[in-house]
């Protein structure tokens, strides 16, 4: 065993013998009414609920740690059977060897896999976008380039913003608008900055989206060229 994991154990060890195991919790109690609970015995440095993974409820059990061991004996002498919510708490002790698992995986934290996909090279981000928009359903594409014209005509300002501090929405906008076919691909790499190196315009598979394209469920809304939405090189910016 190397040393770094002999020195988790030992810190997991440590760690749980100064804490309780407390069950039997009801759904509704919070963390901050447990840990007040539990300070009456002495100064408590966490408590933690234990949740589901998959549904994101508390599990019913939970973890208070104190400062040190004595606390925590004293914790379950005097708060076994406390009565919260019609429930009479269970506090033991922690050393079993499935509360030392629970208690590692609350050290660790929860492994939360990026929404967002996998980190692009910046160099191959333009790429991406357009791959990532050429995917877009129609009904998505055409909800996009709504919401932005409507963001330009009530706040042109904001949209100036966000548009100047997300060059990637820019291009991803640009990229919609060669799909839909309000923009040619020509004009589209004219818009960009010539220092910056496009790669080519992608052309979807599917049949092209018409200017008047509306899906059943939306309203009819005038061709978007009307309002343009504003691209990168207005604002002297380099797109990705």
């Amino acid at each position: 065993m190397d040393k770094s994991k002999e020195k988790e154990e030992q810190s997991i060890m440590d760690k749980s013998m100064r804490s309780v195991f407390v069950g039997n919790i009801p759904y509704e109690a919070t963390e901050e009414k447990l840990k007040d609970i539990f300070s009456e015995v002495g100064p408590v440095l966490s408590f933690k609920l234990v949740f589901d993974r998959e549904t994101g409820k508390p599990k019913g059990y939970g973890f208070c740690e104190y400062k040190d061991q004595e606390t925590a004996l004293s914790a379950m002498r005097n708060l076994n059977g406390y009565e919260i919510g019609g429930r009479s708490l269970r506090v033991d002790n922690a050393c079993t060897e499935k509360s030392r698992m629970e208690m590692q995986a609350l050290m660790q934290g929860p492994q939360v896999e990026n929404p967002y996909g996998d980190a692009v090279d910046p160099e191959k981000a333009p790429e991406a976008i357009s791959k990532a928009v050429a995917t877009l359903p129609p009904e998505q594409m055409f909800e996009l380039m709504k919401q932005m014209k409507l963001c330009v005509q009530n706040n042109p300002s904001e949209a100036r913003n966000m548009l100047l501090q997300n060059p990637q929405l820019a291009y991803a906008l640009l990229q919609a608008q060669v799909i839909m076919r309000i923009v040619d691909p020509v004009t589209a790499v004219s818009m960009l900055h010539p220092s910056n190196p496009v790669p080519p315009v992608l052309q979807p598979d599917k049949p092209p989206i018409p200017n008047n394209y509306v899906p059943s469920n939306q309203p009819q809304v005038p061709p978007l060229m009307n309002n343009p939405v504003p691209t990168p090189n207005q604002y002297n910016r380099k797109c990705l």
